[in-house]
């Protein structure tokens, strides 16, 4: 049922049709790979290179980017994508329904119930990875700098042309909320 949910339904051709997933996402989607992620990367630093201007860069991990996703807000960003009715009801479930527990030398926790994050190991855990993201390149100051994605993980570049420059790129990383998973 996720398989047709997620890439089957009208779910990748809605967002297809309304550009909805960033450019800048590289991981999870057809066409777009590790690989274009890097050319591109290349294509704009040999650009500056050639222009003798310096470029900084900080490489990002959302730790557990996955784990930690909140649901809540997942499921409101899906709205606003336009996927409502009976397919949000149906994530919806998807992602709260989860339980969990520890075996450990033969003994077994108890069972609790999922809080966050989206499943790992599933088909459609990571297109809601990718739509719980997709809006970071929007955040006015990361605009002025370049960023690219690949599943969960964040490289963030800059030419940097004075000392403003070097001070917008550590204000993106850190006041708004980058580095800070906001």
């Amino acid at each position: 049922m996720e398989h047709i949910i997620s890439s089957h339904s009208h779910i990748r051709h809605h967002l297809d049709q309304y550009g909805i997933l960033s450019p800048y996402q590289h991981g999870f989607r057809k066409l777009y790979s590790c690989e274009t992620q890097l050319l591109v990367t290349i294509q704009d630093l040999l650009f500056h290179l050639d222009k003798h201007v310096p470029v900084d860069m900080a490489i990002l991990d959302f730790s557990k980017g996955f784990d930690v996703v909140p649901h809540r807000r997942l499921l409101g960003k899906l709205s606003l994508y336009g996927i409502n009715g009976p397919i949000l009801c149906w994530i919806e479930a998807f992602l709260t329904e989860w339980v969990q527990g520890v075996v450990v030398e033969g003994f077994r926790s108890p069972e609790g119930k999922v809080l966050s994050g989206v499943p790992q190991g599933t088909v459609l855990g990571p297109l809601l990875f990718l739509l719980h993201i997709h809006d970071l390149p929007s955040v006015p100051s990361v605009i002025t700098s370049q960023i690219r994605l690949f599943a969960d993980d964040c490289l963030i570049y800059r030419p940097i042309r004075s000392s403003a420059d070097c001070e917008a790129l550590q204000r993106i990383l850190w006041s708004d909320g980058v580095v800070h998973g906001a």
